[in-house]
């Protein structure tokens, strides 16, 4: 739905309509309300998502009673100062405050005058939120009923919640560091040279696409290989994964040596973290760097797939990108003139590794994958010296169209 996936600012009426067409039901992350809620109310509920997942509250939706589905839009009395007043409940209402955006209102056009507001809160990474004056901390879950409503949390609730945050947060870097010790092992036993020392493997990009708090996993171990059996994508006239690689199984993971026929790997887990590491440097006929269009493709080759497998083992939410690039000190960065002809730019001059998080949720790399790419492009080509190539969206977007053209892929 366009509602998870668009920034509060751009939402019209139509992707109001949409939830109306969908027959959209309240969940652990959307909330209706025929009636502009009082503070404590707003407060309860908004506190409840940033304790549990995150969430969309919209102002001026009619769900059923017994089952949550959105009936209508009625919509409410414009309320002046709508969005300020919330933010400030938000800020003085809770501790720690809470962070939240409020659209402004939208029109509903069946109503002559009424309006919807939509309310954002971002799962929280200082949870548990209480609310102030003794009135507790809200989660957004119910065992005992079939809706999700918010209710307090009891004490093993809120220690679950004190102590969730900090074990997420370390199984999120266990599985990660894991992947890249895997990735260091094989590039050990590939590039060794014949008395048995390592050799130089030369510049690489490391790219994983986690769940922003893998509380648990979300598929069976033996399901993994299966999904990367259908998870192929055309590139560059061949599969990827290459079919002809064999698929390894390890601990918690399935893994595919030689993902991009040489100097590569890919490997998805039962947490939903997915990892993609290849050499990015190489010779071209007789320059030696980094080819740009290259890089671009491998950025939208690996944001498309992750997506696809994303999407087989049922996953959605917020999301983490992690992406490295490992030995790049003094390497060329190479762009085509006139498709003819290379021109070599100097890269990084004093960084030889550069790491950056990007958070994003499975619908923005559904919904627009070439944005996401564009975000991870402007972080990582101003890294390496390259801030011009990255200062306007048109030079984004024509890198975009560089990496296409890379992968042999047609818009």
């Amino acid at each position: 739905m366009s509602i998870f996936t668009k920034p509060l600012s751009q939402l019209e009426a139509a992707d109001l309509q949409e939830l109306l067409a969908d027959r959209a039901i309240e969940n652990v992350r959307l909330e209706f309300k025929s009636q502009a809620p009082d503070k404590d109310e707003t407060l309860k509920k908004l506190s409840s998502f940033a304790n549990t997942f995150g969430g969309l509250m919209v102002v001026g939706a009619k769900a059923n009673s017994a089952d949550g589905r959105i009936q209508d839009l009625p919509g409410v009395d414009p309320v002046d100062g709508y969005k300020q007043k919330v933010i400030d409940w938000c800020f003085g209402g809770c501790s720690p405050p809470l962070t939240v955006e409020v659209s402004e209102p939208i029109s509903v056009s069946s109503s002559a005058g009424k309006v919807c507001y939509a309310i954002h809160v971002p799962e929280s990474d200082l949870a548990p939120h209480f609310l102030n004056g003794r009135k507790g901390a809200w989660i957004r879950t119910d065992e005992f009923s079939s809706r999700f409503e918010a209710h307090l949390a009891n004490e093993s609730e809120l220690r679950h919640l004190l102590d969730r945050r900090k074990l997420v947060r370390e199984n999120r870097a266990r599985i990660l560091q894991r992947a890249r010790q895997r990735f260091d092992s094989y590039v050990a036993k590939t590039h060794t040279d014949r008395s048995g020392n390592r050799v130089k493997f030369g510049s690489a990009l490391e790219f994983s696409i986690v769940p922003r708090f893998p509380a648990r996993s979300i598929c069976q171990q033996e399901r993994l290989s299966h999904h990367i059996q259908q998870s192929w994508i055309n590139w560059r006239q061949i599969l990827f994964p290459d079919p002809g690689s064999p698929i390894l199984s390890q601990h918690e993971s399935a893994i595919v040596l030689n993902a991009m026929k040489d100097k590569s790997i890919f490997e998805v887990n039962v947490w939903g973290m997915v990892y993609y590491a290849v050499r990015i440097d190489e010779d071209h006929n007789g320059t030696h760097g980094i080819h740009v269009g290259q890089f671009v493709g491998n950025v939208l080759l690996f944001i498309r797939h992750a997506n696809k497998m994303l999407e087989m083992m049922g996953y959605s939410g917020p999301i983490l990108i992690e992406t490295t690039l490992a030995s790049i000190r003094d390497v060329p960065w190479l762009t085509s003139a006139n498709g003819r002809w290379l021109v070599s730019k100097a890269g990084s001059e004093l960084d030889d590794e550069v790491a950056f998080s990007i958070d994003t949720s499975v619908e923005e790399l559904h919904e627009g994958p070439d944005t996401v790419a564009m975000e991870v492009l402007r972080y990582a080509l101003f890294s390496v010296g390259s801030p011009s190539s990255v200062e306007t969206q048109d030079k984004l977007a024509q890198l975009v169209r560089w990496g296409y053209e890379y992968n042999f892929w047609f818009r």
